[in-house]
């Protein structure tokens, strides 16, 4: 049920309502951007760009399973304070903070240990000051520790420590330079785990005498326009490009579109939902898929892949991954083409599986559980006979 895209506790769309000055709450999903269709599970809060507002992360239970919804629609003062405990917790956990500004009304905020469904939103803690440039006082209460005062500070980012005067927190701002986390990456998987692909995408073997590039583009997708452009004057080298549309495929190869879907889904978890586009699927020459794109690829890129294909430098589990880090195995689990088969029958492909099975007996044999999966297919076989 949930790999066809559907949800044990129903969809959960996300929806915001707008406070109207203790008149109500008004619903404003669809014309603040977040009336989308996922399937909503946690929000969540943080200055990301550190340009004075909050942007919104929400997690979904199918995909895409992270989104980014960055706010630059803010042209008021803030106040941003990171806290430092000394005879609390380090992080804080637990402190109130109390704001007041020229006007004479307050703001309050509490750091929190987690603020939703398996997410937690900034620790620093965020006020809105409208048109006022500073603060007139500043109040935190700090677990088991007297409140401490602060006089008059101005719009900005600070941290705090426990017992000490605000110091000011260097930021990148908007307007500047972003560190390299911040940094837009290419929108690229490198699978750590390959899959053969051949039959499915309707190659052939001893034909892949290079690894083979399929670009999935479509008529009103104006990324597909400028990558088509790009290649025209500059074709990538070392591999064969094919090209596809979307809108052709749809009349002429449904199925085969199809298939591409089924493709996409596996990896990304994504149902009930078309594949963006620009994507594209790179085979190695043992036909096994080794990288999907989204969106457009840079020469560069994809000239690096290849290289590292054709070397056999191709540190798969590193390089699938955005940001270094540990593992806490040093083996790389083998893919499993049992569970694309798997998906190809809940998609009702069974002369496609069946097609596949045969074209990666040799891989498929070692797998404990192939015996249960052809009695699967013959189950499913005898359902249909009339």
């Amino acid at each position: 049920m949930v790999r066809s895209g559907l949800s044990f506790s129903g969809n959960e769309s996300h929806v915001i309502f707008q406070n109207e000055k203790g008149k109500g709450f008004k619903d404003v999903s669809s014309i603040s951007g977040l009336d989308l269709k996922d399937d909503g599970r946690a929000v969540c809060f943080s200055d990301w760009d550190q340009d004075g507002d909050l942007d919104v992360w929400i997690s979904n239970r199918n995909g895409p399973q992270i989104r980014y919804l960055e706010n630059n629609n803010n042209t008021n003062n803030y106040l941003s304070l990171k806290l430092i405990g000394k005879k609390c917790t380090s992080d804080a956990i637990g402190t109130r903070v109390v704001i007041e500004t020229e006007d004479g009304l307050s703001q309050t905020r509490t750091i929190n240990a987690g603020s939703g469904f398996l997410s937690q939103s900034t620790k620093s803690l965020h006020f809105g000051l409208g048109k006022f440039k500073s603060v007139t006082k500043i109040t935190l209460y700090w677990p088991g520790s007297e409140p401490q005062e602060i006089g008059k500070l101005s719009s900005g980012h600070y941290s705090i420590e426990q017992g000490f005067d605000p110091k000011t927190i260097e930021v990148i701002g908007s307007d500047k330079e972003l560190s390299p986390v911040l940094k837009k990456y290419d929108d690229r998987t490198l699978l750590a785990q390959i899959l053969p692909v051949t039959s499915i995408f309707n190659l052939l073997k001893e034909n892949l005498t290079k690894p083979v590039l399929i670009s999935i583009t479509r008529n009103e997708c104006e990324q597909c326009h400028y990558q088509i452009k790009e290649w025209k004057e500059s074709p990538p080298q070392s591999v064969e490009l094919k090209i596809l549309n979307i809108n052709d495929l749809t009349v002429n190869n449904p199925d085969q579109l199809e298939l591409f879907q089924i493709t996409y889904d596996h990896f990304y978890d994504v149902m009930a939902r078309s594949i963006p586009t620009p994507i594209s699927f790179l085979v190695d020459i043992d036909g096994n898929l080794r990288s999907i794109y989204r969106g457009r690829i840079k020469n560069e890129t994809l000239s690096n892949d290849i290289q590292l294909i054709e070397s056999n430098q191709y540190k798969k589990r590193n390089l699938s991954l955005p940001f270094d880090g540990i593992w806490a195995s040093e083996s790389n689990p083998n893919a499993r083409p049992l569970n694309f088969v798997e998906d190809l029958l809940d998609a009702g492909k069974i002369t496609i599986a069946e097609k596949y099975i045969e074209s990666e007996k040799s891989i498929l044999v070692e797998d404990d559980v192939f015996p249960m999966l052809l009695q699967r297919i013959e189950a499913i076989k005898k359902e249909r006979q009339p």
